[in-house]
Parts: structure tokens; sequence; C-alpha cells
């Protein structure tokens, strides 16, 4: 069950960072109005250990209309749309479903159950395995599998530049491109996102930003905005608040030649962010690989992240590059991880 109060709110956008020097947020107010007449549905994510087992295209075969967002298929009735700018509120680590905007609770979503999502396998690639077959699911990412923060430590900023590449020769797929941030048990993500496609709730065949916060019960995601291919995006996940262990987030896509942008500023507890992404590739509906963008790769350079908040203090990661089992057609996938992570397709 979900209540939603219908306003018009005028927003204060909080500046990006200048990733280029690793310079950090300031909470500078930015007049925005937003006019917010109602909240869609979409969906969440998790796997059991027989899911992981399950090739990723068969799990899209066995929840039809299901959503698909970055790495999940999610029940519709279990994704919402937020305005930009709003917040999910979290209490002792778990979603309560309230959205708050300029401090004002404007709607309410019942939380759904953790059989709402399902997190998408991370099977390594067997290219021997691949066939002709309609790919869906994880395909490629750059990433750190960080085991040096202590258990108080959080990473609190993690953040890149992608140029938007050419669109693909072909419609009809979905293609995600995007950074972002998980909790140390992979089951909470904040993803800042490029797509192309539409996969149910948004996009077309153009490209779009959009963010998302996506929990085990319940995917939230902000208005997507319209971008053009060459474009320069900046896409960053930073905490700029810290009241006794309840963190607020900043999570945003911006494009840095039109000054479009969305995000969501939301607030989390009880949980350890040490995950972070570089970039990662997602794709659903693929037949061919003119489905994929036609510059045949993605590069998310001046990657900065940082950890002990307010310190923002530098880390180097150990980037690590995987390509998945999506069930597709083999496409030239690799990757070269780094501050500036290339994923070929």
């Amino acid at each position: 069950m979900h209540t939603l109060i219908g306003v018009t709110q005028t927003v204060g956008k909080k500046q990006g960072s200048d990733l280029s020097t690793a310079k950090r947020i300031t909470l500078t107010s930015i007049a925005a109005t937003i006019s917010f007449w109602g909240l869609v549905a979409a969906a969440p994510f998790t796997a059991s250990i027989a899911q992981a087992q399950t090739d990723a295209s068969q799990l899209v075969l066995q929840h039809p209309g299901w959503i698909q967002v970055p790495g999940a298929l999610v029940r519709p009735d279990c994704v919402h749309e937020i305005p930009s700018g709003a917040s999910i509120k979290m209490e002792n680590g778990k979603v309560t479903g309230d959205v708050s905007l300029n401090g004002s609770i404007i709607a309410h979503y019942d939380p759904c159950s953790e059989d709402a999502t399902v997190r998408l396998p991370k099977t390594p690639s067997d290219d021997s395995a691949i066939t002709n077959a309609t790919g869906n699911g994880l395909v490629e990412a750059s990433y750190w599998v960080d085991s040096s923060l202590g258990s108080s430590d959080n990473i609190d900023f993690v953040g890149n530049d992608l140029t938007v590449p050419s669109k693909p020769s072909k419609n009809g797929a979905v293609i995600y491109l995007y950074n972002g941030l998980e909790n140390s048990t992979e089951t909470y993500a904040f993803e800042p996102t490029l797509q192309y496609g539409n996969n149910g709730i948004s996009g077309g065949n153009y490209w779009v930003i959009e963010t998302y916060f996506i929990t085990p019960g319940t995917t939230y995601y902000s208005p997507a905005e319209t971008v053009n291919a060459g474009d320069s995006l900046s896409l960053f996940t930073e905490i700029y608040a810290d009241s006794s262990g309840t963190l607020d987030w900043l999570v945003e896509a911006e494009d840095l030649k039109t000054g479009a942008f969305t995000y969501q500023d939301d607030t989390s507890s009880g949980l350890q962010w040490n995950l972070p992404i570089a970039g990662g590739l997602a794709a659903f509906n693929v037949t061919t690989c003119s489905d994929f963008p036609a510059a045949g790769k993605a590069v998310f350079s001046k990657t900065v992240v940082d950890h002990d908040f307010p310190s923002y203090k530098a880390l180097t990661p150990k980037w690590v590059g995987s390509v998945y089992s999506y069930g597709g057609p083999s496409c030239g996938f690799k990757v070269v991880p780094g501050n500036k992570s290339t994923l070929d397709f």
C-alpha cells in the first residue's frame, strides 16, 4: 500500500564535485522547481543460492513483466520514481517506506519483502557456452572488493566522468552504464546510471541519466533526464553528513555540457559501505552485437574513491575487471580496470 501527497516542490540542488581536482560538494542551494504529480511503480533485488546458479536469461523468463534495473529484476509494484532530490528514510538498517523532500514527508510506500527482488548472478563468462540466445543481465564491470576499511569506516565518495557513447545501431535492447557503491553484504546499492532503451518504466530509443537506490525489498529511482552522445557526465555517490550513525547521501548524475541533472538525497543506517564500482555494463533483450552502443566501448575516467568522512582521505583501490555470462552473443567484451576503466563491447 502507498500513500502519495501531490505537491509542487522547490528543491535545492547540491553542487557536484570537480573530479579532476577531487573537490567535494558544498551544500549550495540552487532553486529548481519540481512539479510532482505521481510516483511510478517498478522494482528491487536479492538472490538465493539457487538463483545465483540460474542463468540470468532464465530468470528473466521466470519473472515476466518484472522491471529490469542495473543488476536486478524487481516486481513492478516495488519500483518507485521519486522527485529529484527526494530522500528515502532508513531506521536501524531498514527502509521505512517514507519519502521526504525539503524536510517534509511527501509519500509512503510499504516496503516490499525480499522475494520481490531478484539480483542477477555474477557468473564468470565462458565464451564456449555463449549462444545466439537473448542476453539479459550483468555483462562486465570494473570494481574493488575492499577489505582494508575498519568496521566503523565507509567509503564516503566514489565518482568519475563518462562520455555518452554513440547510440546502438539497432534498437530494442536496454543498456545500462553506471558506477556505484554497495554495502558489505551486496544487498544495497547506490547507482548513478546512463540508460538507453525503455525498461518498462522510463527511457526510450535515446540516452537518459537516472539514479537508483536498490534495497533488498524496494528500488527507488530519480526522474530521467535526456542526454546526447558526446556529452560529458559526472556520476558520483557521496556522504555529506553523519548524524549519530545515520548517513546522508547525495547520489547524482549530471550532464556537464547541458547542466541537466538528476539526484537522490538518501539516508542509511546500520550498514557499512565498502564495495565501489568504477564502471559497469548491464543489458537486457540483447539479440545481436548491434544492440550495444556503436562506439564499441565506454570509458569511466578520473575515478576518485575516498573514506573517513568528513576527512575525505583518498584511497588507492586495486581495481579488478570481470566479464559475466549474460546468455547473449559474445561481442568482444573486455575490461581494462583502473582509475580509468574501459569496458569494450
